[in-house]
């Protein structure tokens, strides 16, 4: 007895042994995508498709390839793709979506549409898009240290939202706020400068197509309403002129401007319809925050200064909103999300995306804004 359960342990170890050389075996035989971007082919009405491809293979040094395929449907591009590799294309490990020009202007839900129905991509993966062809943002060679350029984006793009200086937009929550009325995404802009990949801007959507963007640094007054930050940060600069009677005794400042830079802010936002009719808002904001850095010596010991300070913030952070509101409006493209605000309260009435289209040109929107700083280390 002992013999035969012997026999059977050391055939099982053997099993083990063998199923793992065969599970290695076929992750050598693998092409994992990490990164996708589609663009217009050139002179006809078909697409490329860049294919970022990533290799387990211990006995090749350049384990990342790119593989371009032209087709009409994603499952043709597909098909091509796989006839320029040795290797098995896989997408499960697809982590970036990227869109050209002139298809992100023109209108993506259709290859979204494609993607959702691929029980091999995950939803979360992240949507982006250039103002370059995507292959040329795909061929950057500077990744730093990690494996591929669709790794490096992935990463790029998580390090900025965990830093909250970047929006979530993976493929599940672009397709909500596209069937969700009132509410348009904000999808971040990637371009290749100096052959690396970099972060450059926010494109407004209106539904599915790319019709204007904003700067980087604007996101912090989106997410500001729309988002419970804890890590926020944000520069701001304003006149001195207002702070001389609290310089005194200090040198004579060196600039007609002061830059405060504030870090670590949270915020309790309150968004809510006044005016139902009149399609009149209320927007209150408090929110607190270390000041890590001022330009300028100011007596912040001083109470009255620092009200002043903080007086001053408030107003700068509401012009900005009101600034950012009034270009939605000029986009037309509600990415702050009122018509849902308004969807909620208005009970009985549904409305079509179109209707609030036309509404939203009409909302009044009063934002009210109260700092307070925590803390301001060495300044004070």
């Amino acid at each position: 007895m002992q013999k035969v359960l012997k026999f059977i342990l050391i055939n099982l170890m053997s099993l083990t042994l063998l199923a793992g050389c065969v599970e290695k075996n076929v992750l050598e035989q693998l092409g994992i995508v990490t990164a996708y971007g589609f663009d217009k082919a050139n002179g006809n009405d078909m697409l490329q498709l860049t294919t970022v491809l990533f290799q387990f293979n211990p006995d090749i040094t350049d384990a990342s390839q790119i593989i371009y395929s032209e087709g009409h449907t994603f499952r043709e591009l597909k098909k091509n793709a796989n006839k320029k590799s040795g290797y098995k294309i896989v997408s499960r490990q697809l982590r970036t979506i990227l869109y050209g020009p002139e298809l992100a202007r023109g209108g993506i839900f259709p290859y979204i549409d494609t993607l959702e129905r691929d029980a091999a991509i995950s939803d979360m993966v992240y949507i982006a898009v250039s103002n370059q062809p995507t292959q040329h943002v795909l061929s950057a060679t500077n990744y730093e240290q990690l494996p591929n350029i669709g790794t490096y984006i992935q990463r790029l793009i998580e390090t900025a939202i965990e830093d909250e200086q970047l929006n979530s937009n993976t493929l599940h929550e672009f397709t909500r706020a596209f069937f969700t009325i009132g509410q348009d995404p904000l999808v971040p802009i990637i371009e290749n400068h100096n052959d690396k990949a970099q972060l450059t801007g926010l494109a407004i959507f209106q539904d599915d197509r790319y019709v204007d963007e904003l700067p980087l640094d604007d996101i912090f007054y989106v997410l500001l309403m729309t988002k419970q930050l804890k890590e926020g940060k944000v520069e701001l600069n304003f006149p001195i002129e207002s702070f001389l009677n609290y310089m005194e005794g200090y040198e004579k400042p060196d600039s007609d401007q002061v830059f405060v830079v504030l870090e670590k802010i949270s915020n309790k936002t309150d968004v809510k319809i006044t005016d139902i009719e009149n399609l009149k808002y209320r927007v209150d904001i408090n929110l607190e925050g270390r000041l890590v850095e001022l330009t300028e010596r100011i007596d912040l010991s001083n109470r009255e200064a620092l009200d002043l300070l903080e007086k001053t913030i408030n107003k700068q952070i509401e012009t900005k909103i009101e600034e950012l509101i009034e270009k939605s409006k000029e986009a037309n493209a509600d990415f702050y999300g009122f018509g849902k605000e308004y969807k909620s309260k208005k009970e009985g009435k549904n409305i079509t995306k179109e209707q609030w289209r036309d509404m939203f040109q009409d909302i009044d929107v009063q934002v009210n804004v109260s700092t307070t700083i925590r803390s301001y280390g060495i300044i004070e």
